[in-house]
């Protein structure tokens, strides 16, 4: 049994009127979702579980067993599971993780009652990844995507090194669920970072335009904090934006 990495481990904290699911982004971690989703527990009082993606919290190793459809796989079993418990399911990602949150909505309409990706790619990776997706040796190792985060001492649980073959996988998630955008009828709160050095900012852009059957979508700009905002100087912000959501969609059916 792969042992799973200190701070990795997934959580849940039991709570009423809602179920919200939070999920991390490639390479990462429920670490990056931990603190959002216990304030979001604590000051509205809903249930919030974050799994452990498949492939990660352990090592690079176990990482390239996996792909796209793993990754997806452990999402849709946490949903349903939430979903199972009666209450109305809601969910948050960041990065990656927000284009799970968005998948999921769109494929789950009957489930899922608003979503909330935070820095999430669409489509465009920037040129940096975009070579690293050239690159032919399978068995490449490039430095992690963690840690971009403004605030100071502020460390992201995430591999400091993944297999170069899995951000292929990634592409190919973030290129399908940008086809998929036009099936979400759900709220959309899309929040984005203003600098975000892993994610180009513009992918926030690209989601809402695509968000053309939701009657409901908003679009917030974070001005201090970089790619893992979930950790970073606008934490509470957005606690704050996915707490009032929820609430707004609960008390207008």
């Amino acid at each position: 049994m792969t042992t799973i990495m200190q701070g990795a481990e997934p959580f849940r904290f039991e709570g009423k009127t809602a179920s919200v699911l939070a999920l991390h982004g490639f390479t990462g971690t429920p670490q990056s979702m931990r603190y959002v989703g216990e304030a979001i527990h604590e000051r509205f009082g809903f249930t919030v579980a974050c799994p452990l993606l498949a492939g990660h919290g352990t090592t690079p190793d176990e990482m390239e067993k996996t792909g796209y459809l793993d990754w997806l796989n452990s999402a849709e079993t946490a949903l349903k599971a939430l979903a199972a418990d009666g209450l109305p399911v809601f969910v948050i990602g960041l990065s990656m993780g927000g284009s799970l949150t968005l998948n999921l909505a769109a494929r789950f309409p009957e489930i899922v009652r608003a979503a909330i990706p935070v820095n999430a790619p669409a489509i465009s990776l920037g040129p940096d990844m975009a070579s690293l997706l050239c690159n032919q040796d399978s068995s490449m190792r490039v430095p992690g995507v963690g840690s971009d985060i403004k605030a100071p001492g502020v460390i992201e649980v995430a591999y400091s090194e993944f297999p170069a073959s899995r951000l292929a996988h990634g592409h190919l998630l973030f290129g399908v669920t940008t086809n998929l955008l036009s099936r979400i009828k759900c709220p959309v709160t899309v929040i984005q970072s203003r600098e975000d050095h892993v994610v180009p900012a513009r992918n926030a852009l690209d989601i809402v335009t695509g968000l053309t059957s939701s009657d409901h979508v908003r679009l917030v700009w974070l001005n201090e904090s970089y790619h893992v905002a979930t950790l970073d100087n606008d934490k509470d912000l957005i606690v704050s934006h996915a707490g009032d959501m929820i609430n707004h969609v609960l008390a207008n059916g």
